[in-house]
Parts: structure tokens; sequence; C-alpha cells
């Protein structure tokens, strides 16, 4: 299968409503004939270029444009065509055929004009001798139609629905052309956060468990907290006088009246229900006094997973368990929170 890219630009005002019929159109009406088709499926290039010197005397480059459609486009093969701001995808279907098999009836220009077929087996605007150069037409099945260019092309499929040449075959970038066909059918346009966020957080979780000791992760956690925006933060001395369990970071948000209790792991693999007993007995034993703050308990691990018995424990005694991917995607989140909005303004 091949993909094509192929514009309707071409008496636009005809080609659009023969499109919304599912019939694809190219120009070339001076050719316009079966007897064309057959021959340049059967006897090659050469047919196009006597064609040329017969009706116009001259072999202009726009030839290949027909050349494409007629004997490289094949059926089941999928086309991108180019609207203003959007475009659509088509499946091509049985063969090329000559406009002298366009179903014509209630046939209408944009301007409601009738259009219909001609003694010479083209299209005219009714009452009109002139005939309307688009000469040739595959059926086609939609893909999907109306695809948003901002949202859901990338670079590549940006790049070349601006070439200006009627068609031409794409199928070089079928990969940008599969994203955005999926991508459009799930809703889910191209996001910069989410991308960069994707490809990014391996990396820095990979970072963080090869470089910092648990001392620093405590240090990258008191700097998360700060940086969304916690009233006071610090690190509990490892020998603080009657402690009952252990919190490796506390952070207060005044504003909201909250206290979130967070036990570190620096670890890769699975994280024990232990983490979760000891924040647990932590806040209890902070909590005998009556305040009027919330106090939360958290488990920041690094690694990938928590046990069964911790996540039933961490359950049944409101402990939030975030593993290493999660501890991430909030720190880049605190970084890069916004970005997409820069390109919404």
């Amino acid at each position: 299968m091949n993909i094509w890219l192929h514009r309707i630009s071409w008496h636009a005002e005809i080609a659009h409503p023969l499109l919304s019929r599912n019939m694809l159109s190219i120009g070339f009406s001076d050719f316009s004939s079966q007897e064309f088709i057959d021959n340049v499926l059967h006897n090659g290039w050469n047919i196009v270029d006597e064609a040329c010197d017969e009706h116009w005397g001259v072999r202009p480059r726009n030839r290949h444009n027909i050349w494409r459609f007629i004997h490289e486009m094949k059926a089941d093969d999928l086309v991108v065509v180019p609207m203003w701001d959007t475009f659509s995808v088509y499946e091509l279907e049985g063969q090329p055929q000559p406009i002298a098999q366009v179903r014509n009836e209630n046939l209408k220009d944009w301007q409601e004009n009738p259009i219909v077929l001609g003694p010479d087996t083209l299209l005219h605007k009714i009452d009109s001798e002139e005939a309307i150069d688009l000469g040739f037409f595959w059926n086609v099945k939609p893909i999907e139609l109306g695809i948003s260019r901002e949202k859901f092309a990338d670079r590549a499929l940006t790049a070349r629905m601006k070439i200006r040449t009627t068609n031409a075959w794409i199928t070089d970038i079928k990969s940008s052309i599969e994203r955005a066909i999926s991508a459009f059918s799930d809703n889910r346009p191209i996001n910069l956060h989410a991308q960069i966020t994707e490809q990014t957080v391996p990396i820095v979780l990979d970072t963080i468990r090869q470089n910092l000791n648990p001392d620093k992760l405590e240090k990258l956690i008191k700097w998360y907290f700060e940086r969304v925006g916690a009233s006071d933060v610090f690190i509990p001395a490892k020998n603080e006088a009657g402690k009952e369990g252990d919190a490796d970071v506390v952070a207060t948000f005044e504003a909201i009246k909250t206290i979130i209790y967070v036990q570190a792991k620096l670890h890769g693999g699975e994280t024990s229900v232990w983490a979760s007993e000891q924040i647990t007995a932590y806040k209890e034993s902070r909590s005998s006094a009556v305040d009027e703050y919330s106090k939360l308990c958290w488990v920041i691990s690094t690694a990938d997973t928590y046990s069964k018995e911790c996540v039933v424990y961490s359950k049944e005694n409101d402990v939030r368990l975030i593993n290493g991917k999660q501890f991430v995607e909030m720190l880049l989140e605190a970084g890069i929170s916004g970005l997409d909005n820069t390109f919404n303004k």
C-alpha cells in the first residue's frame, strides 16, 4: 500500500462537491476517455507524452500528475487531501475512470449552479458550452475527514502538505500519517507537554537512581514541595527525640492548613509495607494534639511498584503511594506546567 498527497484546488468549485460524493478528481479533460486510461495502464509513459504532443504540442512538467493519478495510484492506497486548515484521508477504490462516468444527478457547484454532462462527455455548467477542465476521477472511501492540521499534523506531514504540485508520493512519512489518523480518531491532539513527559521520565528516573543517595533524594523532595508552594518544608533529624515511626520530609501548606508527612525510599524493584507503616506511625505520634491542620501521609519511592501488602495497608490507612515514574512526572509538572498554554495564546 502506498500513500499519496493529492490536491483538488483545480476547479475547486466542482472538485469539492465531487469529493463530498466520494469522487477524487483531476484535470486533463483533453485526454478524458476510457481508451486513454487503458493505454496508460497497459502501454506506459509514452502514451502520456504522445497525448501531450497531439493536444498541446508541448510536454509540460505537470503531465507527471496524470501519470501518477492513472498509472501509479492503486486500489487500497491511501490519499491525503489537504483543504484549508484541515486535511482528510481516503482509500482508493476500483480504478481511475473518465469524468463521463460521474453520477451527475443533482450535482451542483458552490454557487448552486447545476452541473451536467455535455454531449462531449465532459462536465458543464448548465446552458454553457464551455467544458469544466476535469477529466478523470477515482472512487474513494473516507477514512477520516476534516482533521485539523494544527492539532494533528506533525512537522513532517505539515511540510508535505505545503508541496504545491497536484499530487506526490508520501509513503516515506507513513508513520506521521498513521499517528495523525490514530490521534484524530481517539481525539488526542499533539500535546507537547505529554510528549516531553513521556520521553523524559525514564531518563530522569534512571538519573535519580544512579546519582542520588538517600539524603539527596530527601533534598529533592524538599525542593519539590517548595516549588509547588509549601509555606514551610523541613527534613526531621534522624535522632529526633521521642520519635515514633519515621518521616523524611515534612511539608506544610499554611494556606490550606495541611501538613504532608513523607517517607522517602531510594531503590528499584518493589517497596514493602514497612514504608507505609513507618509514615503512619509518625503521623499518629504527631496527631495527639488538637489542632486545625489536616495531616496526610505519602510514600515517595524510586521503585517501580509497591508490594501487594503495602498497597492493601496504604489503602486502609490513607497513605498515598507514589512510585518512581509518578514522582518524576510530578517533578516535571512542577517545571513545565502550562507549557502547552504557551502555544494557545
